[in-house]
C-alpha cells in the first residue's frame, strides 16, 4: 500500500485508510436511527389497530413537510450522492446547475397538471388511472414494466453505496450489499409508509451533513478560492454548453428537454415511487406544497454536490486515482477523498459515507414500498380486499419482505456493470420512463386516444428504446470513445509508489472517433433516450388513432368523457374541435353525481377483472 503527501494543489501520490471505531460508531448511530423509527411505527400501527391504506398509503395523513423530505430523498440516493461529485469531476458543472432546472420544470408540471387528476381519483396508484382512462391492457403493461424497471433501479442503487461501503471499510462488496438490503426491508416492513416518510426525514439530515462536513472543513482548510480557482483553470466551470447534437452528453438542451420528456418528468408526473408520497397527504394544498418544497431541498443537495465536486478537482488535479487503476470506478473517489482529508479527524469519515447510505436506504424503501402497494392493487386488486384486515396488512408485509428480497438479488447483479451508476440508472429508467410519461400525458390531455392507439404507441416507444439501448452496448468501444470525447481530460503525473517512483502515466486525453450512419443513432446521449420514446410513442399514438377513426365522426366512450380523468387545460380547445361529447366537461353542481357515478362503475369493473 503506498503512502501519500500533499502540496498547495493535489494530492501527489495515493493511500488507502480504512473506518476508525469512530467511523464505525458514527455509522451505527445512522443505521439504529433508522431501525428505531421502524419500530416505532411498528408499535404504533399495533396500538391504532392498522389497516392496508394506513401501511401503505400512511392514512392519507402526511404533511408537507415530511412529504417534501421523503420526495427528495427518493430522487436523491447514494447514486447522487457518490455520482454526482464524480459526474462534475469528469464533465464540468452542468451536471448540478442544469439538474435544478429539470426538477422544477418537472415538480412544478407534475403540481400543477398531474397530482390534481389523481388525488382527485382517489387512487392507489397512477396505474390505476391508466385503467380508468385507457383499459385493463394498459394498465397491465404499465405495470409489469414498472416492475421490471424498477427491480433493476433498486438494485443498481443498492449497489452503488455498497462500493463505497466495501472501499472504506474493507468489508465485502457482498457483505455490503446484503447489508445495506436488510437494514432497508427491516424498517420498510415493520412500519410502513410511515415509517418511510419519517425515516426520509431523519436520513436527509445525514445526507445534508455529510456534503456539509467537506464544503465546510475544505473551505476552512484550503479556501474555497483556491479550489474554484482550480476547477476554473481546469475548465469544469462551464455552465452553459449548448447544443442541438444529441449525442453531446451534458448540454443545456439535454438536460432540459432530454430529462423533462424522459426519466424526470416521468418519474414526478406518473411514477408510482414519487406519487405515492404525493397521494399520501392529508390534502391536494399540502401534496402541492410538498412538490415546491421538494424542490428546495433538492437544490441545497445539488449545489452540495457541486461544491464537492469542486473539491475532486483540487486534490486529484495532478493524481486521479480511478486513471491510475487505484480504484475501481470514479464513483469511489468521494469515498477515498474522504478518508484522506479526514484521516485526522476520527468520525467525520463516516459522516459521509452514513449519508450516502442513507440516501440509499431512503430510496431503496421507497421503491420496495411502491413495489408492494403496485402488487397489492394492480396484481392482486379485488381479491385481496376479500382478505380480513389483519391478513391484508400482513400479506401488504410480506410483499414489502419478497421485493426486497428480489432487489438484493439484482444488486449482486449489477456488480457486472460498468461505468458510472447514474449512466446506468438513468439509461435503464429512461427505457420505459419515456414512453409511459407520454402516456399518461395524453391520457390527460387527449381525448381522443383511446387503448388500442395507446397500447400500440407504448409498445412501439419502448421498443425504439430498447432497440437504442442494446445498440450502444453491442458497440460499446466506439460509443465509449464518443462519449469520453466529452470528458475532461485527467492526470495521474503526480501519482509516487511508496518507493518514490513517479506513476508511468503522465496524462489520460481521450480520443475522439466520428462514426456515421446506423452507428450515430447509437451514439445518441442517455439523456435523450427518454425523449426518444416520448416522441415515438406519441406519434405512433396519434397515427393508430387516425387510422381507426379513418374518417367517421368521433365520439367519446364513457371513459373518455368523464372530465376527472382529464386535464382542464384543453377544454375550450376540445370543445372547438370535430369532438362532441355530451357531458365531458364538468364544472360544479349535478353534475358531479353523474360523474362520481361514472368513476365508480369504472372502479368496479376494474376491480372485477382478473390481472
Amino acid at each position: 500500500m503506498s503512502t501519500c503527501y500533499e502540496n498547495d494543489y493535489q494530492v501527489t501520490c495515493l493511500i488507502k485508510t480504512l473506518f476508525s471505531g469512530a467511523d464505525y460508531a458514527v455509522f451505527s448511530c445512522m443505521l439504529i436511527a433508522s431501525a428505531l423509527v421502524g419500530i416505532y411505527f411498528a408499535y404504533q400501527s399495533r396500538k391504532n389497530s392498522e389497516n392496508v391504506t394506513d401501511y401503505l398509503m400512511a392514512g392519507r395523513s402526511m404533511h408537507c413537510f415530511p412529504t417534501s423530505l421523503s420526495i427528495m430523498c427518493t430522487a436523491l440516493s447514494a447514486v447522487t450522492i457518490l455520482g454526482t461529485p464524480a459526474e462534475f469531476y469528469n464533465y464540468g458543472a452542468m451536471v448540478s446547475i442544469w439538474s435544478i432546472a429539470g426538477y422544477f420544470m418537472a415538480i412544478s408540471f407534475s403540481s400543477e397538471i398531474f397530482i390534481p387528476v389523481f388525488y382527485n381519483l382517489g387512487i392507489n396508484t397512477t396505474y390505476e388511472y391508466l385503467e380508468l382512462r385507457f383499459g385493463r391492457k394498459v394498465r397491465n403493461a404499465t405495470t409489469i414494466m414498472f416492475m421490471v424497471a424498477n427491480v433493476i433501479s433498486t438494485g443498481v442503487v443498492i449497489y452503488a453505496p455498497a462500493t463505497a461501503i466495501s472501499a472504506v471499510t474493507g468489508m465485502s462488496l457482498d457483505l455490503a450489499i446484503l447489508t445495506t438490503g436488510l437494514v432497508c426491508i427491516f424498517y420498510t416492513t415493520l412500519g410502513g409508509m410511515k415509517a418511510v416518510v419519517w425515516t426520509d426525514v431523519v436520513q436527509s439530515l445525514w445526507m445534508l451533513s455529510g456534503l456539509l462536513a467537506v464544503v465546510i472543513f475544505t473551505h476552512l482548510k484550503i479556501g474555497y478560492g483556491k479550489i474554484f480557482g482550480m476547477a476554473n483553470l481546469t475548465g469544469r466551470t462551464e455552465f452553459f454548453r449548448s447544443s442541438w447534437d444529441p449525442t453531446v452528453r451534458d448540454t443545456l438542451q439535454a438536460y432540459l428537454i432530454g430529462k423533462f420528456f424522459g426519466i424526470e418528468g416521468y418519474a414526478f408526473g406518473c411514477s408510482q415511487n414519487f406519487v405515492q408520497r404525493f397521494l399520501s397527504c392529508r390534502s391536494l394544498g399540502h401534496a402541492k406544497a410538498a412538490g415546491y418544497m421538494a424542490i428546495v431541498w433538492l437544490s441545497i443537495i445539488l449545489m452540495s454536490c457541486l461544491f464537492t465536486g469542486y473539491t475532486l478537482v483540487y486534490y486529484y488535479e495532478q493524481c486521479d486515482p480511478a486513471a491510475a487503476g487505484f480504484l475501481d470506478s470514479t464513483d469511489q473517489l468521494m469515498p477515498f477523498l474522504t478518508n484522506f482529508i479526514f484521516v485526522e479527524y476520527p468520525g467525520l469519515s463516516a459522516i459521509y459515507i452514513s449519508g450516502a447510505f442513507a440516501g440509499s436506504l431512503s430510496s431503496v424503501s421507497s421503491f420496495i414500498s411502491s413495489m408492494a402497494n403496485v402488487i397489492m392493487t394492480d396484481v392482486i386488486g379485488e381479491r385481496a380486499s376479500k382478505l380480513g384486515k389483519v391478513k391484508q396488512v400482513l400479506l401488504a408485509k410480506s410483499l414489502t419482505i419478497f421485493t426486497g428480497f428480489v432487489c438484493i438479488g439484482f444488486a449482486y447483479l449489477s456488480t457486472l456493470l460498468k461505468g458510472g451508476v447514474i449512466e446506468v440508472v438513468l439509461s435503464i429508467g429512461a427505457i420505459i420512463a419515456g414512453p409511459v410519461y407520454a402516456i399518461f400525458m395524453m391520457g390527460v390531455f387527449f381525448p381522443l386516444i383511446e387503448e388500442i392507439s395507446a397500447f400500440v404507441g407504448l409498445l412501439s416507444g419502448v421498443a425504439v428504446c430498447t432497440w437504442c439501448y442494446i445498440g450502444r452496448n453491442i458497440y460499446a468501444p466506439p460509443t465509449e470513445i464518443v462519449e469520453n470525447s466529452f470528458r475532461i481530460p485527467v492526470n495521474t503525473e503526480g501519482c509516487t509508489f511508496e518507493n518514490g517512483t513517479s506513476f508511468p502515466i503522465e496524462h489520460v486525453e481521450p480520443e475522439f472517433v466520428e462514426n456515421s450512419g446506423i452507428l450515430s443513432f447509437y451514439h445518441i446521449s442517455y439523456h435523450y433516450i427518454g425523449t426518444l420514446g416520448f416522441t415515438v410513442t406519441v406519434v405512433a399514438s396519434f397515427l393508430t388513432a387516425l387510422i381507426v377513426m379513418g374518417k367517421r365522426r368521433f365520439y367519446y366512450n364513457k371513459k373518455q368523457r368523464d372530465g376527472r380523468l382529464h386535464c382542464f387545460v384543453l377544454s375550450d380547445i376540445a370543445k372547438k374541435c370535430c369532438y362532441k361529447p355530451a357531458d365531458f366537461w364538468y364544472n360544479s353542481g349535478s353534475d358531479d353525481e353523474i360523474h362520481d357515478k361514472i368513476i365508480d362503475e369504472q372502479k368496479k369493473e376494474a376491480f372485477t377483472t382478473d390481472f
